[in-house]
């Protein structure tokens, strides 16, 4: 590649003990028939042999391979680091651990470069199991009851296969249902990094709230039904939370809690505003105050709880399970289960 003119797309990579899935990311790097990218490896100060595994090998198409060391710092510092040392009009996110069909990159840059307008573009997320390949989840478009996700069911202008989102309550259906392209099946113009990065303060689920702060900004989604990531679920995940420890869902409910706020001061209606509270409310009621109760700290779940009603006053279940938090509170020293 000619140092000269820079690359059309920049896919930046955070690296933590992944050396056993190299081998798969550097496939899926090399399958994508569209070229014109550099690939920038953020090693976020692994003690496995990843730098090592790195040095041993290449990508066969002769992309530019960037590869920083970093002190233990989390992805989205990882992903800062990458994102200034970036050359491309366009920023493409993965995962080692994950991968992409052989046209994410081409389609995507194609319909960019076509629709100046658009400075989001995302596709449908498929998930397998990394061991056996089962396919898990068909697309994260379709919710587990068979309707459609609420994001992409928003009023759009169809530009082909192209659904540009034109709907007013893009803000409010963003905050309560998130957006379902995470960075890793989307291509994002460079430009809407340049003035807000990410909080490298989170170490993990940051990707939610960024989307959600982009659409809240005011910048433009617009999506495709076809899949444009395969996620694998495997143990060594750090998103995985599902049948994980109180500990951990603690954990994972303060995030959610810390991610919410955030949100505030970019809230500029009523509705938004509500939007926010009601997922506050529901955090602290079926995340944090349930996580604090299989820890046994059940005056602080009963706070949680407390917490979730004055959030969403008209909520009776919020009031009736605080009422069952006090009871369980006040029977515990009795050895009474309510």
């Amino acid at each position: 590649m000619n140092e000269q003119i820079p690359p059309t797309v920049s896919v930046i990579v955070p690296l933590y003990n992944r050396e056993k899935f190299l081998p798969q990311l550097y496939a899926t790097l090399d399958a994508q028939t569209f070229k014109d990218f550099e690939v920038i490896l953020i090693d976020d100060g692994s003690t496995d042999n990843t730098q090592q595994w790195l040095q041993e090998h290449s990508l066969a198409h002769g992309q530019d391979v960037i590869y920083r060391h970093q002190e233990n710092a989390g992805p989205y510092v990882a992903r800062n680091y990458g994102l200034s040392l970036a050359k491309g009009q366009y920023i493409a996110f993965q995962d080692s651990d994950d991968e992409w069909p052989n046209y994410h990159l081409d389609e995507f840059v194609k319909a960019l470069d076509e629709h100046s307008d658009i400075d989001w573009l995302f596709g449908s997320l498929q998930r397998i199991d990394h061991d056996t390949k089962e396919i898990k989840e068909s697309s994260n478009f379709i919710m587990a009851d068979g309707s459609r996700h609420p994001f992409v069911s928003l009023l759009t202008e169809k530009r082909n296969a192209i659904s540009v989102i034109v709907d007013e309550n893009i803000k409010t259906v963003a905050i309560e249902h998130c957006v379902p392209g995470s960075t890793q099946c989307a291509i994002i113009r460079k430009s809407i990094f340049e003035k807000n990065v990410f909080d490298g303060s989170y170490r993990t689920a940051y990707d939610r709230f960024y989307a959600i702060k982009s659409v809240l900004q005011g910048h433009k989604f617009a999506f495709v039904d076809t899949t444009h990531q395969i996620y694998h679920i495997h143990d060594a995940h750090i998103s995985l939370v599902a049948g994980a420890s109180p500990e951990k869902a603690e954990r994972s409910a303060k995030t959610m809690l810390r991610g919410y706020s955030s949100l505030l001061d970019l809230a500029h209606t009523k509705q938004e505003k509500l939007a926010i509270k009601k997922q506050l409310a529901k955090v602290n009621a079926w995340e944090l105050s349930i996580a604090l109760k299989d820890l046994g700290k059940l005056k602080a779940s009963s706070s949680a709880m407390l917490e979730a009603w004055k959030l969403d006053p008209s909520n009776w279940r919020f009031a009736k399970s605080y009422l069952v938090s006090l009871l369980r509170l006040c029977l515990a020293p009795l050895g009474i289960k309510p």
